[in-house]
């Protein structure tokens, strides 16, 4: 896992340590500081890989954390094949597709078949992220109207809790008010090289891109694929500012945060200091 670049975010880390059984990449945003010295109140937000694996008490600890809504931003087929088994009561799901990613569109897989080098698969991922911003855009209502209408602790997951759930969190960190540098070192927590996963995981991979590219892939292709480069990340930003000029703008074409939302949005899920 890659060492978080920002010491500003120590105190915070402390309160990001906790643990789900059945997840591999899942923490609280609670406590990160923002750049005008408040900080996230409570658990208004978590992230997470795919929740497949989640047992009775796994789901016992959400609902401790006080989680009202899980934000699964995978394709049809990944929630076919990995279904969430949320309890029958007390947890509202928001489908919020982003198939723009390597474990969604088979097409990006192919890239590497053809290419399966370190380099190659760079390319693929930056060009990934690039297209994040176009495909997360028709959801960014349903997903800040969440803050708006109350139903957090949000929960928002894809299938390794980096790529996809990375972007989308980046947006919601970004309108909270948090600095760049602090949201690429929260990013850059989700970074794994093939041989940290766990045999299981391995397996899956290893498994998926083999059905997929009818070859296996090099490790240090795989070790690309799942890093959390800080270049991935401002790709997708730079893209946003080619188009819109700056997130914040990006943000009010397809949100609707004006700085009258801004502030609210802040007024109500920041604290000036720790809980």
């Amino acid at each position: 896992m890659t060492t978080p670049c920002n010491p500003s975010l120590a105190n915070a880390d402390s309160l990001q340590t906790l643990r789900l059984s059945g997840t591999d990449n899942f923490r609280s945003l609670m406590g990160m500081p923002t750049a005008s010295g408040q900080r996230i109140a409570g658990h208004a937000v978590l992230r997470s890989d795919q929740l497949h694996q989640l047992d009775e008490s796994a789901w016992l600890t959400l609902k401790e954390l006080g989680v009202k809504t899980v934000c699964d931003l995978r394709s049809l087929g990944e929630r076919e094949r990995y279904p969430n088994r949320l309890p029958e009561h007390g947890l509202r799901q928001l489908i919020l597709e982003v198939i723009a990613d390597v474990r969604a569109d088979p097409g990006f897989v192919e890239r590497l078949a053809e290419d399966p080098s370190a380099e190659n698969a760079e390319n693929m991922m930056l060009d990934i992220y690039r297209r994040f911003p176009a495909m997360l855009a028709p959801h960014l209502a349903a997903l800040f109207g969440l803050f708006e209408s109350g139903d957090v602790p949000v929960l928002i997951h894809c299938a390794a809790g980096k790529d996809r759930t990375g972007f989308a969190v980046a947006m919601l960190l970004h309108g909270l008010g948090v600095s760049q540098a602090d949201i690429l070192s929260d990013y850059q927590r989700s970074g794994r090289r093939f041989a940290d996963l766990d045999p299981v995981r391995q397996e899956a991979m290893a498994h998926g891109v083999f059905r997929l590219a009818r070859q296996s892939v090099s490790e240090a292709a795989m070790d690309t694929v799942l890093d959390a480069r800080p270049s991935y990340l401002l790709a997708a930003f730079e893209s946003i500012h080619r188009q819109y000029g700056s997130i914040d703008e990006y943000l009010q074409a397809h949100a609707g945060l004006d700085r009258t939302a801004l502030a609210r949005l802040r007024a109500r899920w920041l604290t000036p200091s720790l809980e």
